[in-house]
């Protein structure tokens, strides 16, 4: 039995990996997919979306939004953590930042038009009085993640096509109605407007989770060190449960990889995994205490 309205969590862990695959899925398209009642299903979805146990949201893409440059900082601290981590939290160039046990302290993804605006804010970092190091690797590729480096096609956007990604990036599941009341367009010119950003992908719909909410879940982060071209190495790792994030990398490492499981077992299991691939000759790890960020909406 579960803790929460008597559900099982196995029902909402179903529930999200459905909608993760369609995030626009009405409930009925949900329900008749994990075999449950509609009236079930409508229910615990609410309850996710509003007490913040997921987030629907597009995610434009970085590229598409001039943002060039997409970096991983290592920030090892003097003393307390948590100022320097709420300080660089509070940048709209920080997408993620996540309290870390290991060699550093935190870290954070940053994205920025250029190698200059890196440079400009390592030396904010760097100027805070509890910040002793940084150490940066600079991504050329996320293989997986919530946007992968996959291609797409040229798109011409106005005024009203920005606004409907803005709206989107607050909640992606909102009706065709409500989007168009906030654009002044009918709905079927919105949900053309939508979709044609959707099937050129210069944005993608996806499903962000509060960590913890749906059991224990522990996270690790993992700089490898490879001896042959990282792409190839990190496209075998695309389709493994326990690979959340895997993104080719120039910089103190040729790879970072984020691994989760239910246990410190599992995650030891998966970085033996890790460390067996005939590519690898180094790994460093770092254990995820507590996320402080995480948003990817982009400057449009």
């Amino acid at each position: 039995m579960s803790t929460d309205g008597g559900y099982a969590p196995d029902l909402d862990r179903r529930l999200v990996r459905v909608l993760q695959q369609d995030p626009r899925a009405s409930v009925v398209t949900l329900a008749r997919a994990i075999h449950e009642p509609r009236a079930v299903v409508g229910e615990r979805l609410r309850a996710l979306i509003d007490s913040g146990a997921i987030r629907v949201v597009a995610a434009v893409r970085p590229h598409f939004a001039g943002l060039q440059v997409i970096a991983h900082v290592s920030v090892a601290t003097r003393g307390p953590v948590a100022g320097a981590a709420q300080l660089v939290a509070s940048w709209p160039q920080t997408v993620l930042v996540s309290i870390v046990a290991g060699v550093h302290d935190f870290i954070m993804e940053v994205r920025v038009p250029t190698h200059a605006d890196i440079q400009e804010l390592l030396a904010r970092v760097r100027r805070h009085p509890a910040v002793a190091s940084t150490s940066t690797v600079i991504y050329t590729g996320v293989i997986k993640g919530l946007l992968e480096h996959d291609t797409y096609e040229p798109l011409t956007i106005d005024d009203t096509d920005r606004a409907l990604l803005r709206a989107l990036e607050s909640n992606g599941r909102a009706n065709w109605q409500d989007l168009a009341a906030r654009v002044g367009r009918s709905p079927s010119a919105v949900r053309t407007r939508v979709n044609r950003m959707l099937d050129a992908r210069i944005v993608r719909l996806v499903v962000v989770q509060e960590r913890g909410h749906f059991g224990r879940m522990l996270t690790m982060g993992v700089g490898l060190t490879l001896r042959s071209e990282a792409t190839r190495m990190l496209t075998r790792l695309r389709h493994e449960e326990d690979v959340e994030f895997a993104a080719a990398t120039i910089g103190r490492f040729d790879a970072v990889v984020t691994l989760r499981g239910a246990s410190p077992v599992d995650l030891d299991a998966s970085l033996e995994r890790l460390r067996s691939y005939p590519e690898v000759t180094a790994v460093e790890a770092w254990a995820h205490l507590r996320s402080v960020k995480e948003d990817y909406t982009s400057p449009l």
